[in-house]
């Protein structure tokens, strides 16, 4: 991973051999908009309060302004992936803190359905673990995906995470309908894995 400049963490771009994850900006809520309308019914079982808040390009705004406020907050860490060669918006990930002032989180991504499977999430969150660790200097990263969300658990072993735990959240009120059970994987900053990530 090769960082792009030398600006404080929060302005820090990161470049793998194929993607460019950048910070959120003003400019870039037409793409994160339209990626989010167009996958909306694949992701809003994964991504409720992100599909939910984001219906309009108004909406996209909004959520980009309170994303670089989150940022600048030092709470939560948005990027948008881009593939490099294409110059194109693919996905985004996203590293949160469990705790202000804590040195574990948690990481969540997605990406457009006509790229998955071409090893980008993969590649986004070892970038992304790597910031984790050799910049925001984390102990912890974990992972929580739905069971069942076979694709999402292979990126994490792929990166090293380790199965920790399932857990079912309880009910949602809006629905009625029992959340899927939750399988929780993490990843700690000695962990031979994460070294390997340097």
């Amino acid at each position: 991973m090769r960082q792009l400049s030398s600006s404080p963490a929060t302005q820090t771009e990161l470049l793998t051999d194929r993607l460019l994850l950048k910070p959120y900006g003003p400019g870039m809520a037409q793409e994160f908009w339209q990626l989010l309308d167009q996958n909306r019914s694949r992701l809003q079982s994964d991504f409720p309060d992100r599909t939910k808040a984001v219906q309009t390009l108004a909406d996209a705004e909004r959520r980009l302004r309170l994303l670089a406020l989150q940022l600048r907050a030092g709470d939560l860490y948005s990027f948008g992936i881009w593939r490099q060669e294409e110059q194109d918006y693919i996905g985004d990930i996203t590293l949160r803190r469990l705790a202000r002032g804590k040195l574990f989180a948690e990481v969540g991504y997605y990406l457009s359905e006509e790229a998955e499977g071409q090893g980008y999430a993969t590649e986004a969150l070892k970038a992304m673990l790597r910031y984790a660790f050799q910049v925001l200097r984390m102990d912890c990263v974990n992972v929580r995906c739905a069971e069942g969300n076979d694709r999402s658990k292979r990126v994490a072993e792929r990166c090293g995470f380790t199965y920790t735990r399932t857990y079912t959240p309880l009910v949602q009120e809006e629905t009625g309908v029992p959340s899927r059970p939750i399988n929780v994987y993490r990843l700690l900053r000695h962990d031979h894995q994460a070294a390997q990530l340097r």
